[in-house]
C-alpha cells in the first residue's frame, strides 16, 4: 500500500487537480476502460476552459456499476443516478436514493507554494472496485486528506507520466491515448469483431480485425494502434462526421482528373 501526500506531478499552468494534497495536471486510476470495474480519469482541459474533464466507471460498495461518466456526461446509468449542478464550477452525482456518490468542484485559487492563482479541481467520494473493496477515497482536498492506494495509478501527464504505480506497458500505452485525447478515447477494443454494429467514437482499436460490421461514426474521436484492419464493413456517418464526409467527397469530385 502506498500513501501519497503533498507532492507535485507535472502541475499545469492554468488547471490542476488537487488530490490528497497532491497537485497534478491530470490523473488516471484503476482498470482503465473496464466495463465492470472501477476507473477514473481526470484530464487537463483546454487552456481557455476551466471545466474539469472527468471520465470513469463508478461502483457501489457491493461492487455493482452505478454509472459510467464520459467527459462529465452520464452515458450508462444502471444505478438511476442524477447529476446536480452547483454554485461553483462542477457538479454532484447522487444515487437513486438521493445519496451523494461523487462531487467535483473547481475553484480559482492560489495553492500553497504557487505565486499565481489557478483553477483547482477537487473530488469527494468513496470509490470501490468490483470486489466491493474501498480502493480510493477523496475529501475535497482537505488538509488531512490522503490517498491510500493499492490501485493502478498515473499522476501527471504531458508527453510522459509524472508518477506511475502498478501499470504495465500495455496499460500505459492505453493511458497515453486516453489522456492525450482528454478522455475522448476511453474504451479499448482488441481482437476480432465480426458481424457487430457499434459506434467507433471513444474507442482505441488495438491490434483489432473488424469484419462484416456496421460502424457508426459521429465525431471521429477514435484511434488505431498496431495492426488493425476493416473488411467488408459498412460505415454510417452522423453529425460532424457526416459533414466531413461530404466535404471530402466534394473535394474529390472537384479534383482535376489526369
Amino acid at each position: 500500500m502506498t500513501i501519497l501526500v503533498r507532492n507535485q506531478f507535472m502541475p499545469g499552468e492554468f488547471n490542476n487537480h488537487f488530490i490528497a494534497g497532491n497537485v497534478c495536471n491530470a490523473f488516471a486510476l484503476g482498470e482503465l476502460g473496464s466495463k465492470d470495474d472501477f476507473f477514473l480519469v481526470g484530464a487537463e482541459p483546454e487552456e481557455e476552459s476551466n471545466y474539469p474533464l472527468l471520465t470513469g466507471n463508478i461502483l457501489d460498495s457491493e461492487g455493482n456499476v452505478l454509472f459510467r461518466l464520459v467527459r462529465n456526461v452520464l452515458v450508462i446509468n444502471p444505478g438511476h443516478c442524477s447529476k446536480i449542478l452547483g454554485d461553483h464550477v462542477g457538479y454532484e452525482i447522487h444515487d437513486g436514493d438521493d445519496v451523494m456518490i461523487f462531487r467535483v468542484r473547481t475553484l480559482f485559487e492560489k495553492l500553497q507554494g504557487s505565486e499565481e492563482k489557478m483553477f483547482v479541481t477537487t473530488l469527494a467520494g468513496n470509490f470501490y472496485n468490483k470486489q466491493g473493496d474501498l480502493i480510493f477515497s477523496a475529501n475535497s482536498g482537505e488538509s488531512d486528506e490522503q490517498i491510500e492506494a493499492n490501485v493502478k495509478s498515473v499522476f501527471g501527464f504531458t508527453r510522459g507520466f509524472g508518477l506511475v504505480q502498478g501499470m504495465s506497458k500495455e496499460e500505459l500505452d492505453f493511458a497515453r491515448m486516453v489522456l492525450s485525447s482528454r478522455s475522448a478515447i476511453h474504451e479499448p477494443t482488441r481482437g476480432h469483431l465480426d458481424g457487430k454494429e457499434f459506434t467507433i467514437d471513444g474507442k482505441a482499436l488495438i491490434e483489432t480485425r473488424i469484419t462484416n460490421c456496421k460502424i457508426h461514426v459521429r465525431k471521429g474521436d477514435f484511434v488505431t494502434h498496431g495492426k488493425c484492419s476493416f473488411e467488408n464493413c459498412e460505415f454510417v456517418f452522423h453529425n460532424a462526421a457526416e459533414n466531413i464526409k461530404r466535404l471530402v467527397l466534394d473535394l474529390v469530385k472537384q479534383a482535376p482528373r489526369k
